[in-house]
């Protein structure tokens, strides 16, 4: 199923560009002036000739005089009459055909020489140009590209460029042609998906494209038939709820409790202080949130591709692709003790050009206690014309007014943020969550923005928004001395910048030892490398902490590391100690993430001393 969907898709995007270019050239075709699309500007009839019937000679006598005929027929040309013999006929004209020409007054054989075809295209001309050149050519043509003998191309020095063709056998006028034409046929080229110039619509390319739309028809029903049976296709009523009876992991009854049927199991449970760890805000793609349900309950594709075969057959189930309608039990695998916070924002500062730092107080005065690199999930309220910006200039400090806005909708969903704190009092607990969040701006007004980003770097001080947590799916290892290398990027600093301070603020007053601790970051530009002075301090204040900074877009006067961060650990990885006293923590972007990954496998790298923070 995963195959049809990716066929699906691409050829959606194959059949959408077609449609495109339909329009468009269907458009045009409208449009256009149908006189000037002919190429027909200066086309004239030939004056034909007035025949001496006395005078013609018989078309026996001709026909024994030359070579195997299958037709002969008499025409006219410059006013003047002629046999024309056909040797090998083709289906049609412009099919391979075997012409002679022969006087029907002398019957004389006659050749169809330049100083003949300049008279033939004037006979059929009424413009004003004049005769630039005569060629004689052989197939293929790009004005007549179904022609398929030889012809003789006549050019005149007119404002269209004319050009009349003519065949070499047989004398007759095949096409006039012109620069109107040509652009014309452009857009027939592409109407008819004529992309290899064979002069009709029944090609290759559009055979082709029927069987495409023909196969993207079939994926797309057989999508939609596995969405049906996996109940994706619901209609609810109200905010109605359903009792459910919950267990733990040894099948130990909870209790009882009312969810809510209008949202999914994942944000249901929550309202209890029940939180199931998710990175994906909900999305399906992180594969997190898993949950036992009957196992007749319908699985989804998302939970087809992150879930094994025996995992689905024992019930397993991802929370957020579920509701209560759908079951009456539910066993709980991994529950996080978490709640649900209202967080009022303090301080909001960019502190790169397309980055913030967002500080939260919780209300009600209740203290958090997390591990570095911790996350809280936020939730963010439906909207309906929530202006968004656009874009960002390239420097930060502005006004919002100055912006360009996005006018959009979306409906309530959640996403993940990690903390930033390290500061020595996680430990101890801290009222105040720092968080840097890229804005996920629109790069052109027919793609939204971030919801979640554009939402809460928008939010004024002293706002409040929901948020449950803290979730410690990302942390150091506890009671190890190995060596520590964080690779990351872009906001992929906050959870390794609390791991950076938790490891040299608190638990080095722990230890005897001290290990080492490397820290690669990369950003396209020095505005972009968040906390380096912070960070540059850190590394000369304690030993065992390198920071290596790259830049994949660095100004002239840059003299450090260039190019990408998974780049400069290649060329760093084997300098600092063996591979197997490591531990590996990663935050970034996808590509910089996948391409880490990579390069450590073919190091050989342990997957247990592999931790990373993926952005869902």
């Amino acid at each position: 199923m995963l195959f049809l969907k990716k066929l699906h898709k691409w050829l959606s995007l194959l059949v959408g560009l077609q449609l495109l270019v339909w329009l468009g050239t269907g458009l045009y075709f409208n449009l256009m002036d149908h006189q000037k699309a002919s190429g027909n500007q200066y086309k004239q009839t030939p004056v034909v000739a007035q025949v001496d019937i006395n005078r013609l000679v018989e078309p026996q006598l001709v026909l024994s005089q030359s070579k195997q005929v299958v037709s002969l027929k008499q025409i006219s040309l410059l006013e003047h009459p002629y046999y024309l013999l056909t040797h090998n006929k083709g289906l049609y004209s412009h099919f391979d055909n075997d012409y002679s020409l022969v006087d029907a007054y002398t019957a004389e054989p006659v050749v169809i020489d330049e100083t003949m075809v300049r008279k033939l295209a004037q006979s059929s001309y009424n413009g004003k140009g004049v005769i630039k050149n005569a060629v004689k050519l052989s197939p293929p043509y790009e004005d007549i590209p179904r022609e398929q003998n030889e012809v003789w191309q006549v050019n005149y020095a007119d404002y269209i460029q004319t050009s009349v063709y003519i065949d070499a056998g047989s004398g007759r006028i095949i096409k006039h042609s012109n620069d109107d034409k040509r652009f014309v046929d452009i857009f027939f080229m592409l109407h008819f998906m004529d992309y290899g110039t064979e002069g009709s619509f029944n090609n290759v390319q559009i055979i082709l494209f029927s069987l495409f739309t023909l196969f993207f028809s079939l994926t797309g029903f057989i999508w939609t038939i596995e969405l049906l049976f996996n109940g994706q296709y619901k209609v609810r009523f109200g905010n109605k709820s359903r009792t459910l009876a919950l267990f733990d992991k040894d099948l130990e009854p909870i209790g009882e409790f009312d969810l809510a049927t209008n949202t999914n199991l994942l944000d249901g449970l929550i309202d209890h202080d029940i939180a199931l760890s998710s990175t994906c805000g909900g999305g399906g793609t992180c594969g997190q949130c898993k949950v036992r349900l009957d196992s007749s309950v319908k699985v989804t594709s998302a939970e087809h591709v992150l879930l094994t075969k025996e995992q689905l057959q024992q019930g397993y189930r991802l929370a957020c692709q579920h509701d209560a309608t759908e079951t009456k039990r539910l066993t709980l695998i991994d529950v996080t003790k978490a709640k649900k916070y209202l967080l009022e924002l303090t301080h909001s500062e960019f502190i790169s050009p397309y980055i913030k730092e967002l500080r939260f107080k919780v209300l009600g005065g209740e203290r958090l206690k997390f591990k570095a690199g911790a996350h809280l999930r936020f939730y963010i309220p439906p909207a309906k014309g929530v202006s968004i910006p656009a874009r960002l200039p390239d420097a930060f400090k502005y006004h919002w007014r100055d912006i360009e806005y996005l006018e959009y909708e979306h409906q309530a969903c959640s996403r993940s943020y990690s903390l930033a704190n390290g500061d020595g009092q996680i430990e101890a607990g801290t009222n105040e969550l720092k968080f840097t969040v890229k804005i996920q701006n629109a790069p052109n007004k027919s793609i939204y923005p971030g919801v979640g980003s554009s939402y809460i770097c928008n939010l004024g001080l002293g706002q409040t928004i929901e948020a449950a947590g803290p979730f410690e799916d990302f942390h150091a290892k506890p009671s190890s001395n190995k060596t520590m290398i964080l690779i990351g990027a872009g906001s992929g600093m906050a959870p390794l910048k609390s791991l950076i301070e938790e490891q040299l603020c608190f638990y080095q007053k722990e230890r005897k030892e001290t290990r080492g601790i490397y820290f690669f970051y990369g950003a396209r530009t020095e505005e972009d490398l968040l906390y380096k002075d912070e960070l540059y301090r850190l590394s000369r204040k304690y030993p065992n902490f390198f920071y290596y900074p790259v830049l994949s877009r660095p100004h002239k006067n840059w003299s450090g590391a260039k190019g990408y961060v998974q780049d400069l650990l290649t060329s760093n990885i084997n300098k600092i100690c063996q591979i197997d006293g490591v531990e590996f923590y990663l935050c970034g972007p996808p590509n910089m993430m996948s391409a880490t990954i990579n390069l450590l496998k073919t190091k050989n790298v342990d997957a247990t001393n592999i931790a990373f923070d993926e952005f869902t």
